[in-house]
C-alpha cells in the first residue's frame, strides 16, 4: 500500500505565499484558458495528461475556495476555477469531435447516445438517451416507449393539462389587453388615489 507522503498533501493546497492576499502577484497570475483550436493540434496522449494537469489543479482551486468560504475570507483569483473549467469543457468537446469523426468512419454513425421517444405515465413524451435492456418492454411491463393510445388516467391528466395551459394563455392575454386599454388618465388617478383607508366610509 503507497503511504501518503506530506508532500503530496500538500498539492491540495495552494501555494503559501499566496495566503492571505486580495489578489495574486502578476508573475502569479493565472492566463486564459486553453482554446478548442490550441487543443485541436494536441495528440491523445498530450491531452490526456493536460487533463490530468488541470484535474489536479481544479482539485486544489476547490479546496482552497471551500477553505477560504469557512473562514469567511476572500478567495485570490476565483476566476482560475472558471477558467479551468472551461478548458476542461474545451477537452471534452475536442475529444468528442475525434471519437464522432472516428465512429462515423468505422460504423457509420456518430459519438452521440442514440435517443428515443418515450411516453411518462402521466402522457408527457420527451426524449431521452437509449440504454440496453435485460427484457423486453412487454415483459417487464414498463410503459416508457411510445404507444398509439394512452390510457385512462395519463387521458385524463393530458386533457386538464391542456386546459389549464389553456387558461394559462387565456389569463396572459386578457392582461395584455388590460394593460394596452390603461390611459395617462387612470395611471395619474392610480398615482393621486388613497393608498391607506381609516374608515370605513372612506372606501
Amino acid at each position: 500500500m503507497k503511504r501518503i507522503t506530506a508532500t503530496a498533501l500538500k498539492d491540495f493546497f495552494d501555494d503559501e505565499t499566496n495566503f492571505g492576499k486580495a489578489e495574486l502577484r502578476p508573475r502569479k497570475r493565472p492566463g486564459r484558458s486553453w482554446s478548442v483550436d490550441e487543443l485541436r493540434l494536441k495528440s491523445n496522449s498530450d491531452l490526456h495528461k493536460l487533463w490530468y494537469v488541470l484535474l489536479k489543479e481544479r482539485n486544489m482551486l476547490l479546496t482552497m475556495q471551500h477553505a477560504y468560504t469557512t473562514r469567511a475570507k476572500y478567495m485570490p483569483n476565483p476566476e482560475r476555477i472558471d477558467r479551468i473549467k472551461e478548458s476542461m469543457s474545451n477537452i471534452e468537446n475536442v475529444v468528442h469531435e475525434r471519437n464522432d469523426a472516428f465512429f462515423a468512419l468505422e460504423t457509420g454513425h456518430g459519438a452521440d447516445t442514440p435517443m428515443r421517444t418515450v411516453t411518462s405515465f402521466a402522457g408527457f413524451t420527451y426524449t431521452k438517451p437509449a440504454t440496453e435492456h435485460y427484457i423486453s418492454a412487454e415483459e417487464s411491463d414498463k410503459k416508457e416507449y411510445e404507444v398509439p393510445y394512452l390510457d385512462d388516467d395519463a387521458y385524463m391528466m393530458q386533457k386538464l393539462w391542456a386546459e389549464k395551459e389553456f387558461l394559462k394563455q387565456k389569463d396572459k392575454v386578457d392582461d395584455e389587453t388590460r394593460r394596452k386599454l390603461v390611459n395617462d388618465d387612470m395611471r395619474r388617478y392610480r398615482r393621486c388615489g388613497r393608498r391607506l383607508m381609516n374608515k370605513v366610509e372612506d372606501l
